[in-house]
């Protein structure tokens, strides 16, 4: 079978298995539909191109939200900023809990405003090539709150200027732009939430591995070990991780078949410099590779643990 069609079948089986849960799901938990006032880009979420979910704020609700909170922006010193990332001091969790009472939110630059609060639709992101966890905000369902009038705002845009920021009452029924009702409305949902991811882990428990006990533990753990030199380093958009482009000068463990040119990398990695770098297959994509930790698992030629961590793996192979 070739691995075009092999995909096209696994995209078939994910989007049909979406749609009977989907179904199992309304069937058992009945709901309305909350109109938008006005409806502007596109919305929902895709597997291979095909939508996975019908684009409702019932669905994004139940099918692609870890936590659901009402949250402040706070301000971010300087020697913490990151592009599109904002500091969130959590209010009330309305739907699970947060683990921490501040936390990162990752959303379009000019979404936020600091000081301002917000009810906003996350989707919980623990994966190693980030320095920490974070959450990702739902564009279309953020919504400004006026907690003294009991009133929510959703922003839309209205000229092609990204700083211009207009909100408007978000729903066709008036009932529904009231905060406690809304808030009602979601938490009737939450019986029937259920967390849908395919690349990243968007589990609201999911943990990652900070960093190995030893050197051996990282050895182990990893299902692929390379010896690497970078020639091409490309930033993305937040300048945290770098798409990166190499040659494969060793490889110590490991011998499926990958994406042999390409990873996400720290920000920090330089062309023409040699890593090893310890991998771990996600289970979430085939051919996928993550780091095995999110410290300790790019090591540079100039760290002090490289030359000790070749010989091992040199010596593992005599």
């Amino acid at each position: 079978m070739t691995k075009g069609r092999k995909t096209v079948l696994v995209a078939v089986a994910v989007l049909l298995a979406s749609v009977v849960g989907y179904s199992a799901v309304t069937a058992f938990f009945p709901t309305r539909r909350l109109a938008l006032t006005e409806f502007q880009g596109p919305r929902g979420s895709a597997v291979f191109g095909l939508p996975l979910v019908e684009p409702t704020f019932e669905n994004h609700v139940i099918w692609l939200s870890s936590n659901i909170v009402i949250g402040t922006v706070l301000p971010t010193p300087p020697e913490r900023a990151s592009v599109g990332f904002y500091d969130v001091r959590v209010e009330e969790n309305i739907l699970s809990r947060t683990e921490d009472n501040t936390i990162k939110v990752s959303a379009g630059n000019h979404l936020f405003e600091v000081g301002e609060t917000y009810l906003m639709l996350l989707s919980r992101l623990a994966v190693t090539e980030y320095p920490f966890d974070f959450y990702v905000a739902d564009l279309e369902f953020t919504f400004r709150v006026d907690a003294p009038r009991d009133q929510v705002q959703r922003l839309v845009r209205v000229s092609e200027n990204p700083a211009e920021r207009v909100f408007i009452a978000p729903f066709q029924e008036p009932q529904f732009n009231s905060l406690s009702r809304l808030r009602e409305y979601i938490i009737s949902l939450a019986p029937a939430n259920q967390v849908r991811s395919f690349r990243f882990q968007r589990d609201r428990d999911a943990r990652v591995i900070e960093e190995a006990p030893s050197q051996a533990d990282l050895i182990n753990m990893a299902d692929h070990i390379l010896l690497i030199e970078v020639v091409s380093v490309r930033l993305n958009r937040n300048q945290m991780i770098a798409e990166v482009k190499f040659r494969t000068l060793n490889e110590f463990k490991g011998k499926e078949k990958y994406d042999k040119t390409g990873l996400l990398l720290p920000a920090s990695v330089e062309i023409n410099h040699r890593y090893l770098v310890f991998l771990v297959e996600s289970g979430e994509e085939a051919g996928h590779l993550t780091l095995a930790t999110r410290r300790g698992s790019v090591v540079a030629e100039d760290d002090p643990e490289f030359d000790s961590l070749l010989e091992r793996l040199t010596a593992s192979r005599r």
